[in-house]
């Protein structure tokens, strides 16, 4: 733990001592304090709302906060100096990530001011609130462990940015593909029957199963629910589970550059 405690700070640490992390924390603040005041304009507060808002964003957001946490080190040769230091892969990818994550937490903390003015002011924080904010931890964290997994790809910052960009916005493609995608199956396996052997409720049944399928491992339709209040343990157990499998893939990423330098 101790190993993993120091990486995090050193993480941590780095993003304060270079512009990026305060200018996370800038357009993060400007963007999400432009949003809650057009609510307060209009005599209506809500911080889920800005919860809901700024999740939307995390696309862009996240890559650029990732985007360097391993390919810098790469860049810099630093990399070198974390694979002979007594600490494993597996605490170098947990040390990043939880900084990552400690940072990510900080850069969000606008959140917080926009709840107490919303008590400030007579409003009220019920348990849709609460659904919103897990979910939009949930997205954020999973999201990280993404964009980490994407910057040990690559040295170049920039390429791990866009890697971050591409696989989230097919999270969001894929909510509008996924009905496309079923009928497609189900229209392939009708053209290859000739015999017609294969009941047509039956091929529709196919083709809805695999819409099924892409909606329940597509981690952008899976929250929707939280925000009004329904919270499923199932899907807490899904995020946390592409977290582990993302940390582990890029642990494995790592140790593969290690032997084969």
């Amino acid at each position: 733990m101790t190993q993993i405690y120091a990486i995090a700070k050193r993480e941590f640490n780095s993003y304060f001592k270079s512009p990026m992390g305060w200018v996370l924390l800038a357009i993060y603040t400007f963007i999400s304090g432009l949003y809650f005041s057009s609510m307060l304009l209009s005599n209506y507060a809500d911080p889920s709302s800005v919860l809901s808002f700024m999740r939307s964003l995390f696309m862009v957001l996240i890559p650029l906060m990732t985007m360097r946490t391993i390919s810098e080190d790469k860049k810099n040769g630093t990399e070198v100096l974390l694979a002979t230091s007594p600490a494993s892969t597996t605490q170098i990818v947990l040390g990043k990530y939880f900084g990552t994550v400690l940072t990510f937490l900080v850069v969000s903390s606008a959140n917080v001011l926009y709840v107490i003015i919303t008590l400030a002011f007579g409003g009220t924080i019920d348990i849709r609130y609460l659904g919103t904010l897990i979910a939009y931890l949930l997205t954020a964290f999973t999201y990280l462990a993404i964009g980490i997994f994407a910057s040990a790809l690559t040295e170049n910052q920039i390429i791990a940015a866009v890697i971050s960009f591409v696989i989230f916005v097919s999270f969001e493609v894929l909510s509008a593909l996924s009905q496309m995608i079923g009928n497609l199956l189900t229209s392939l396996v009708n053209t290859i029957d000739f015999l017609d052997k294969i009941p047509a409720a039956t091929e529709a049944a196919w083709g809805g199963a695999l819409t099924n399928a892409l909606n329940w491992l597509n981690p952008s339709n899976r929250l929707q629910g939280f925000s009004q209040g329904t919270f499923d343990l199932l899907t807490i157990v899904y995020f946390i589970s592409m977290i582990v499998i993302f940390l582990y893939i890029t642990v494995q990423v790592m140790d593969k550059r290690r032997w084969v330098k």
